[in-house]
């Protein structure tokens, strides 16, 4: 063979070889491309199904307020019996909070291959959750006691409790002046002089140079305007605030259940241990009678034990006054917001066209406790919409102001303005305080 020939052939082998690579790496470009045009496709597509979530929800919220105030079309999305009308409550059981079918979540359901709604013009599917925040604890108005007594319920050592829970207080109340407790360590936590809150939680900080300079750890002394500020407050630690729930997904991961391999440190019980942060809002309702009270009807049990809670209780009195109302509002089930729920239409008597915290069961005492702790009403709302479009999911956290404002008539020269029916003003106001996107 003639060694030009071969050289030749061998050249042109090599460009063939390279030209192969070349083409099979635009290929494989391509395709890639092609899948994070596919994936951005299918985000986008999830985003806007979670937004159609949350405006679901939205409306039934606002449904469920014009139901309240005795002015629902005749056109409505939810029903209405004969004891709901014209009661202001909210209550977990009602159509904003249990409907599986507008919302495509069922509590009952095990199976996430069957929990969501079908949307076939976005080739995927939602599902909603309505959580009414307005029944956790409000450390704007709380008292050291019941937030002593909140900690004690998570866990936390009765000697920090009351330490940990009169720093709270301190932060939040308008004076300078502090809670003293009796110990001076606690710990590990030190105090100093109780002169002022800047003397008394700076103790490793000279009194002259707190005047001249400032504190290390300041003292708001004004409420609080998210649950997060908590950090701040000298005391407060990530464990204590968050539990196990290190991230903050409400589901238990496997770093939050080995022990202490890796963090956070967890007791390793296969449960998931929630921190404070799952029990307390800086909300509360807009109206006066309402102000710094939680919902009866949708408070978790520490919330209802922490606040029926007093100084001379004797034995179990408040835990078995809490566990009667919540066994008998959450029904046979057990679970909250399903549609066995007994429902607090008011708070502080029965009769036949409602129904009080006496049916319960509690003592009289604990009632009277009760009355004055708790409403059955709400304002404040966290939407949790998620979307799955191939795989990519989607969840949005939404939190919600509901107001409602009562028709105005047009007096004095307006009238002959304006003709009355010709002003559309809505009625319900879903204001967004709070959004979140996950994933």
């Amino acid at each position: 063979m003639n060694p030009q020939r071969g050289m030749i052939l061998l050249i042109v082998m090599w460009v063939l070889l390279i030209l192969t690579v070349i083409a099979w790496t635009y290929a494989r470009q391509s395709q890639m491309e092609l899948k994070m045009t596919g994936f951005q496709t299918d985000s986008v597509r999830a985003y806007y199904l979670a937004r159609a979530g949350v405006a679901r929800a939205m409306v039934y919220l606002r449904e469920d307020k014009l139901k309240d105030m005795g002015v629902l079309g005749d056109d409505s999305l939810i029903e209405v019996d004969d004891k709901d009308e014209n009661w202001v409550y909210d209550a977990p059981a009602e159509a904003w909070g249990y409907n599986p079918d507008a919302y495509g979540f069922d509590p009952d359901e095990d199976d996430e291959e069957k929990i969501g709604t079908e949307i076939e013009t976005a080739r995927g599917k939602f599902y909603v959750r309505v959580f009414d925040i307005s029944g956790n604890m409000n450390l704007n108005f709380a008292r050291v006691e019941n937030v002593q007594h909140l900690l004690e319920i998570l866990g936390v050592e009765e000697d920090y409790a009351m330490a940990l829970a009169a720093a709270i207080v301190d932060y939040v109340d308008a004076d300078d002046q502090p809670t003293i407790i009796d110990e001076k360590d606690i710990d590990g936590w030190e105090f100093g002089e109780p002169l002022n809150e800047d003397y008394y939680y700076n103790p490793h900080q000279d009194p002259a140079e707190i005047d001249a300079f400032g504190p290390e750890i300041i003292m708001k002394n004004a409420p609080l305007n998210a649950v997060e500020e908590l950090l701040l407050v000298p005391g407060m630690t990530e464990v204590i605030f968050n539990g196990e729930d290190a991230n903050g997904n409400g589901e238990l991961d496997d770093n939050e259940d080995d022990g202490d391999e890796t963090p956070p440190f967890d007791n390793e019980d296969g449960e998931l241990q929630l921190g404070l942060k799952d029990f307390i809002t800086v909300f509360s309702g807009m109206s006066e009678e309402r102000l710094g009270k939680p919902n009866i009807n949708s408070a978790p049990l520490e919330v209802i034990e922490a606040l029926l809670w007093v100084e001379d209780d004797a034995g179990d009195g408040a835990e078995g006054a809490a566990e009667k109302l919540v066994d008998y509002r959450n029904g046979s089930d057990g679970f909250l917001g399903s549609d066995d729920d007994k429902r607090f239409r008011t708070i502080d008597h029965t009769d036949e066209g409602s129904e009080g915290i006496d049916k319960s069961g509690i003592d009289p005492s604990y009632q009277s406790l009760a009355t004055q702790a708790f409403g059955v009403a709400s304002d404040y709302f966290r939407i949790e919409s998620t979307a799955i479009v191939n795989k990519v999911k989607k969840t949005l956290k939404v939190t919600v102001l509901r107001t409602f404002t009562e028709e105005v008539q047009l007096g004095g020269s307006d009238r002959f303005e304006f003709q009355r029916d010709q002003i559309q003003e809505e009625q319900v106001k879903l204001l967004v305080i709070d959004f979140e996107e996950v994933g």
